[in-house]
């Protein structure tokens, strides 16, 4: 049976090249391995100055990626001097992304960046920096555990990881404010909000980076082998509806 193709949308920065600076897509390979072991086709997704409407018609599932802060006039603020990386450009794009994914019922998985873009799209806001982020932006290897969440039961990520508490790696200097419309706390790690869950969407968004502990942290592989598995009854689903 054919992988569930998953749509992953790409950090883009300004590299030096052989051409001069340019404008590079660049993701790291531990997304696209995660969701290859998961038994999904990753397939990176650029970012467009216009994504077409149809973009997301050919894919089963789409995984928001980590990266640069979110532009503050999103959720009517202005950046403060903590604030890096932002990419105006991405932000559109990856807004249009995750319409059109919720409007076709496509599971979504939104890692760090990819959570507070959602959070914003539902009309929430966020904290440009968190006043102590000591345990939220590790400097240990990214594999390991740098604190520990508590799960919000009868949830879906509860049901997916099967347990009250888990422990985390960390890399976010922001955290989620006022939190969107439609959406519920998934987990937390004291005041901050560590994952979100849309009430009435397959969106699962979580403030981690579970693709860089996937590889050795069978807890981490659950959350993309549960993503996988809901994107390939997507597929199914459709092709039903489709014969």
């Amino acid at each position: 049976m054919p992988r569930p193709l998953i749509a992953v949308s790409t950090p883009i920065e300004t590299l030096s090249t052989p051409f001069g600076d340019r404008d590079c897509t660049k993701l790291a390979t531990a997304y696209t391995d995660a969701i290859y072991a998961a038994g999904g086709q990753p397939a990176i997704v650029p970012v467009t100055a216009d994504p077409p409407p149809d973009l997301l018609a050919r894919f089963d599932g789409l995984v928001l990626s980590g990266g640069g802060d979110l532009d503050p006039r999103l959720y009517g603020e202005e950046p403060d001097s903590s604030v890096y990386g932002i990419r105006p450009d991405r932000d559109t794009f990856e807004v249009a992304l995750y319409h059109d994914a919720v409007a076709r019922e496509l599971p979504v998985l939104a890692i760090c960046r990819g959570m507070q873009l959602v959070n914003v799209v539902h009309r929430g806001s966020l904290i440009q920096q968190i006043e102590d982020d000591t345990d939220h932006w590790q400097t240990i290897a990214s594999h390991e555990a740098a604190h520990k969440i508590e799960i919000s039961p009868d949830t879906r990520l509860a049901g997916v990881l099967g347990q009250a508490v888990a422990r985390v790696n960390s890399y976010h200097h922001q955290a989620l404010k006022d939190l969107g419309l439609g959406l519920r706390v998934a987990a937390r790690c004291g005041a901050v909000i560590e994952a979100i869950e849309a009430e009435d969407a397959p969106v699962l968004a979580v403030q981690w980076h579970p693709e860089q502990m996937a590889a050795t942290d069978q807890l981490q592989r659950s959350l993309f082998a549960a993503f996988v598995s809901t994107a390939a009854e997507y597929r199914n689903n459709t092709k039903q509806e489709m014969n």
